[in-house]
């Protein structure tokens, strides 16, 4: 799963000014609305009024701004709001984000980020993941399901031959090869997402350890010859998860373990449903929040 990091090549900008009265503030985003990407607006704290602010792609003119906020004014009868126009600063938002974030510990894997001094614990299984272009530092709940489910499926039985579908980050195929998985193999449909995953392999001292293809799935020729898999991994969406159902039971083996994740607690059913059909059934269910991560076996 990716992040798609459009906004450090998009010159975005924000119109923002004060209504003085909630009423209005429908109207002045109707009128704004054909030349915008997005409007947010909230109460300042204190008084009556709101803010809004409006941000487009590319530079907007100024006169047609003022044309536009005029003719509500006139409307009204009251007078045009003074506005400001100015650009967004670029910044990759998600590595700002993820840096005010706290290491995660599920299981034994103790997750964070390179800006992070404090010491893991003791027999902790350490996973250096930073911020960046593709999903998965640890921090959701799906991820942190699939962290839990291969915690438990490696402890009680280690397997040889394990598919990441879906790597994003790599952070769920570095989990499995740090646990002692001979074979790992990971794949994404995104080409940057399979390029930040070869490097927080690197980073994480697993550069030669995991085989990463850009492929749709379980479409690949290496993958397909390298089942039968003891272990496959799968943090997606529902939908393709369900598509997936019967490559994914043609290539794990008899006795092997498939752990589905990116599933809301109310799609759980159909996913089910779909891997019953394939004599795939729930073994357990790991539930975080709204979302489910499913461990199915063979029935």
């Amino acid at each position: 799963m990716t992040v798609v990091d459009e906004q450090r090549s998009v010159d975005i900008w924000q119109i923002s000014f004060d209504v003085t009265e909630k009423t209005w503030l429908t109207e002045f985003e109707q009128v704004l609305e054909d030349i915008t990407i997005c409007l947010t607006s909230f109460e300042i704290p204190g008084t009556l009024g709101w803010r809004l602010t409006a941000y487009t792609v590319g530079e907007p003119e100024r006169a047609d701004i003022l044309a536009r906020l005029n003719a509500i004014a006139i409307k009204f009868q009251r007078e045009i709001p003074n506005f400001e126009l100015e650009p967004v600063e670029q910044k990759d938002w998600v590595v700002e984000a993820e840096r005010s974030l706290a290491p995660i510990h599920i299981g034994r894997f103790f997750i964070s980020g390179s800006h992070v001094i404090d010491p893991a614990p003791d027999e902790a299984i350490v996973i250096r993941m930073d911020a960046g272009q593709a999903f998965g530092t640890g921090n959701h709940e799906t991820t942190k399901g699939c962290l839990q489910a291969i915690d438990v499926i490696c402890d009680r039985k280690l397997p040889f031959n394990s598919l990441d579908v879906g790597t994003g980050s790599g952070v769920l195929a570095i989990a499995i090869a740090k646990c002692g998985v001979p074979q790992v193999t990971a794949s994404d449909n995104d080409p940057t997402a399979i390029e930040v995953a070869k490097e927080n392999a690197r980073k994480n001292g697993l550069g030669q350890d995991i085989e990463f293809h850009c492929a749709d799935g379980l479409n690949h020729p290496k993958i397909r010859r390298s089942a039968q898999y003891d272990l496959i991994v799968a943090n997606i969406v529902a939908n393709p998860l369900i598509e997936m159902a019967k490559p994914i039971s043609s290539a794990i083996k008899s006795e092997g373990h498939v752990v589905l994740s990116g599933v809301l607690f109310a799609q759980a059913g159909d996913v089910e449903a779909a891997y019953r059909a394939v004599s795939l059934v729930v073994q357990s269910r790991i539930v975080m929040g709204d979302w489910v991560t499913l461990i199915l076996g063979q029935d």
